[in-house]
């Protein structure tokens, strides 16, 4: 029971600033616009159609027909149309992608003069979606992929406390029972200090110890 909890409040912790980032994106996303969504479904889908205005029509790609997007694409070799789109949005996409050059000259190509990208990666965040997770990008990274963009703003993803904090919950994904200890008694001897630390734990922002970054891209 105790496992299960800390797992559902890791999964809230890590989705909240990212799932804060996008609705802001999308509320700002003006009525008529085409929106692409590379990665079809879960919970990023949740929050475009729960901010999204009306008259904003929002299409998904995905490589696996399995999760039903409205296009079978690979945004490392699209087949979709140049300047097809007002507005892209890739979020916690990019470490499962073999080829993030390719990714981002693809992304380019598809969005309109002026258009706007959101893009989302983990940093200081454990392996997850095996065995196809390639990569972590620092700060500089991400600028540097989409350094063939007119704007790039990236801006680290939850505190240095909350990336520590994710750290120790998600080792109970790595199912080894000597680890599982080790973090039952982590938590149960460190929540305390957690709750008194918490104002500054929550309010320190910084590249150097985050859970992820989230850029914002203009054409």
């Amino acid at each position: 029971m105790f496992k299960s909890r800390m797992k559902k409040l890791a999964k809230k912790i890590s989705r909240r600033p990212l799932n804060a980032a996008l609705a802001d994106f999308v509320r700002t996303i003006p009525e008529g616009s085409r929106v692409l969504n590379i990665g079809s479904g879960g919970e990023v889908m949740d929050v475009i159609r729960k901010n999204q205005r009306s008259g904003v029509t929002v299409l998904s790609t995905d490589i696996d027909p399995e999760r039903k997007p409205d296009f079978v694409d690979d945004i490392t070799a699209t087949k979709l149309d140049a300047e097809a789109f007002d507005h892209v949005i890739c979020a916690e996409v990019l470490e499962h992608v073999r080829e993030p050059f390719k990714a981002s000259e693809n992304i380019h190509k598809i969005l309109k003069p002026g258009g706007r990208v959101f893009v989302s990666t983990p940093f200081q965040f454990p392996l997850h979606d095996a065995p196809h997770d390639y990569f972590r990008y620092t700060e500089f990274g991400l600028a540097n992929i989409f350094q063939n963009f007119r704007s790039t703003e990236v801006k680290p993803r939850g505190s240095w406390g909350t990336a520590i904090l994710l750290l120790i919950l998600r080792s109970l994904w790595f199912k080894n029972k000597r680890i599982d200890a080790a973090v039952h008694l982590m938590m149960l001897w460190n929540l305390p200090l957690f709750l008194i630390l918490r104002p500054v734990l929550g309010g320190v922002n910084t590249p150097y110890l985050c859970s992820g970054f989230v850029c914002s891209l203009q054409k």
